[in-house]
This record gives structure tokens, sequence and C-alpha cells, in this order.
């Protein structure tokens, strides 16, 4: 496959619908489809030119998707050119999102990705005046619902929004209240997985980027101007160097893509659009500290990637027990909720279970490299299991274990909570917004 092409992109309004082209020189064609069911229509036409202006951010990224089968080296346009500002974005956002897959396959895309530079401007961002609105995503794990929760004390009018809603985010939703929930859907070319059947390239891309760009467009068919993220200051954090890079399986929910994105965003699409994380200023810890007040959400969480696999008739609900997600978010949790409530939670004690040492200790970075996953800092991890020396885990066996080969600070879980909940992270947070954040923490302690 000689060139990846990016064909066209637009908005149906019949149908509620962003129709994106691509194509391989000489090879297959490809349509993805995203639904935004309830939009607002019809669309005046400052609304279409706005939408417009998103759409053309979309569609670069979600490309990434398809570009990663055969990762040629030409990348041609037949759509409004990029300034070299914007094609530094998306080399950027390319070459990064597309880390652990280049690490995975063994494939160096420094110089491989090469975005076409056309225009000396920029798409000029749209001053449209979007409602003071916001809309919390939610994904089914903790943290989200910690961001959601902090909202709702706060008494700040939001909604909900989802993209590919699953069985976990469906059961959080109904759990908060989801009468008011937003509900996207995207439709990946079922060509992609044909493609990856007979041998193409696959692995990991920077979903949270690309759907950071859909909901983009939703500001303008839905009507807000904020979307309140949920991703932690431990996020940054690298997994590995590959290549001469810093391979970060979260990035696309690091601060570095946060900044670069909403100033993207503002620059070429939406000039009032409003985009940072809520927990930036905390790490897992403290989430976890946040989130094991919220009881009522216990049994319908879930942060086990299985859950979200993305052909649904693969799926299987619950935790599987026995990944680097369930682990960690165990291990995260466990100074927080009683024994006992934990163990109900997940179904089984994975403290006492042999089987899942290499597991932690690669959390704790005793062996190989932190695990490409949403998984807290090594040092968190380290801290955690330290301290559960003192608690009534004590006894476990991996507790006893790897606590003894760890040479960390033996906190208390009282102090290691209060440093937990110490902001300790460059953030992106408005001041409104960020009492909001301070409010919840108060109400913990």
């Amino acid at each position: 496959m000689n060139a990846f092409i990016f064909k066209s992109a637009r908005y149906d309004e019949a149908e509620c619908s962003v129709l994106l082209d691509y194509a391989y020189e000489n090879g297959p064609t490809f349509r993805e489809v995203i639904q935004f069911p309830g939009a607002k229509s019809p669309l005046n036409d400052e609304e279409k030119r706005a939408l417009d202006k998103c759409i053309h951010g979309l569609h670069m990224a979600a490309g990434i998707s398809y570009y990663k089968a055969f990762c040629p080296e030409n990348i041609h346009l037949e759509i409004a050119p990029l300034t070299k500002e914007d094609a530094d974005f998306f080399y950027k956002f390319y070459l990064f999102g597309l880390g652990e897959f280049a690490a995975q396959n063994d494939i160096d895309l420094r110089h491989v990705i090469n975005f076409p530079v056309g225009s000396n401007h920029h798409l000029r961002a749209s001053r449209i005046k979007l409602p003071e609105k916001s809309v919390v995503p939610i994904g089914g794990g903790k943290d989200s619902i910690v961001s959601l929760e902090a909202m709702k004390q706060a008494g700040h009018p939001h909604r909900m929004i989802a993209i590919n809603a699953g069985k976990p985010i469906l059961d959080v939703m109904n759990v908060a209240g989801a009468e008011n929930a937003i509900h996207i859907k995207r439709n990946l070319d079922p060509k992609l997985f044909e493609l990856n059947e007979k041998g193409a390239m696959n692995g990991h891309v920077p979903i949270t980027g690309i759907l950071s760009f859909i909901m983009t467009c939703g500001a303008i068919l839905y009507g807000y101007d904020s979307v309140i993220m949920s991703n932690e200051g431990s996020a940054s954090e690298g997994n590995m160097e590959f290549a001469g890079i810093e391979v970060n399986h979260q990035y696309s929910k690091s601060l570095e893509f946060e900044l670069g994105f909403e100033s993207f965003i503002r620059e070429t699409a939406l000039e009032n659009f409003k985009y940072f994380s809520l927990l930036r200023p905390l790490n897992e810890t403290g989430i976890a500290a946040l989130f094991s007040k919220e009881e009522k959400y216990f049994p319908h969480f879930k942060s086990c990637n299985r859950n979200f696999h993305i052909d649904e008739g693969v799926r299987k609900y619950g935790w599987c027990c026995n990944c680097p997600k369930c682990q960690f978010v165990f291990l995260a949790l466990s100074p927080f909720i009683a024994r006992e409530k934990l163990i109900s939670i997940f179904g089984k004690n994975m403290f006492d279970d042999e089987k899942q040492e290499d597991g932690f200790r690669e959390l704790c970075g005793l062996k190989g490299h932190k695990p490409f996953e949403c998984v807290g800092e090594i040092e968190e991890c380290q801290l955690i299991m330290a301290a559960l020396g003192g608690t009534e885990w004590a006894n476990d066996l991996l507790v006893r274990k790897l606590g003894a080969e760890l040479h960390v600070r033996k906190l208390s879980i009282e102090e290691l909570k209060k440093e937990a909940l110490t902001f300790k992270y460059d953030h992106n947070i408005p001041e409104n917004f960020l009492d909001h954040l301070n409010e919840l923490i108060h109400a913990s302690k």
C-alpha cells in the first residue's frame, strides 16, 4: 500500500451522522460513521461552518485507526490542506499515539509519518457562542465517577456523555441518574477488521484522543462549551523507551496532549471551547481514596478491559482478576476499602494468588516495565504495597513477599491518603472548577 488518502468528511444532517472517508492508493476504501442521536436540527449557517471545522480535525485524528494497518510513508489529502502547525500537531498525535503499537510491531515511525503541508493559513476558528454547559465523559471506571460526583456535589450544570457505551457504562449512568445523558455511536468500517484478520498491522491507538475530537463535534450538536475529563496526573508517566521516544500507553490522557489538543481546537475550530481534566492534580491513589466514599457504585463500576472490547461479541462483563487493570485497581483501592468488601467486589483476593505475582511485580517496578495499561505510577504502587504491611492485608501472600523487597517509605494509611490528596501535578483546570474538586476532597476527610 503506497499511500494513505484522506478522501472526504461531511455531516449528514438528516441522519445526524458524520461520514469519514479514507482509502489506500490502489487498495481498500473505508467509511467510518459516527452517529449523534438527538442532535440539534436544523443547524444555522454559523453552526454548520463551526461543525465543518470540528469535522476536519476529527477526520485527521480518526484516520489513525486505518493508517496503522500498513503505515505507508506517503499521506495524501483530498481535503483542506494543513499548515505546518497543523501537520506538526498530527505528526505528534500519530507518532506518540502509536508509540505502543510501534514498539509491539517493532517499527520506527519517526521518519515514516509524513503529513504534507499545503497552506500558510490555519482554518480560522469559529467564534460561535457555545452554551455555558459541561459534559462529563463516563468510562465505567472509578475516575469518571469521582469527576461526576464532584460536579453533582457542587451543583454545577452538566450532562453525562458516552461513546459506544457498553453495560458497565450504562450501569454507572443509571446509578448516577441517566435521564439527560448523551449517547454517541462510533462505527468503524468492518473492512478494517477483515484486513487485520489477513495480517495487517494492529495494536493500540490513542482512543481518548479520537473520542475527544468526536466530543468537539458534540459541542455544536448538543450545546456545551466544556468537556471535563477524568485523567490523573500520573497518566503523563511513560511505560518504556523505544526507537528514541518515550512510549506512553496513556499518551492521549497526558497533560501534554490535553494542552496541545485544547490549543489546536481553539485555534482551528472552536475559539470558546474548554477541555481539561478535573483530576489532573492527583495521582491514582488520591482518586481511589475519593472513590472509596461512593459505595453505591461498588457493584457496578468496571475497569477490566474485557468489558470494553471493540468487538461486542467478545466482551465479557465483570473482573477477570488476571490482567494489569484488575491488579492495579485492586491494589489502589485496598488501603481504602475494607478487605472483605473489596474481595466481594472482585470475587477474589488477588493478593493471595501466587499466579498474580508477576503482574504485581511489574506494577511495583520489580520486574520488566510498567504495563501497557491505564495504571498508576510505579512509585505510588510501591508506596501502597508497603503501606499494606500495617493493615489487615499484612498476612496475604503477595503483600508479605513484595513488601519485603520494597525499600520505600512505610506510610500509615492516613499518611498515604493525606499525601495522595495533596496536589502534586500541573493542571489546566479553570479556577471555578478547581473549587469543585477541592470541595470534594474536603468532604472526604
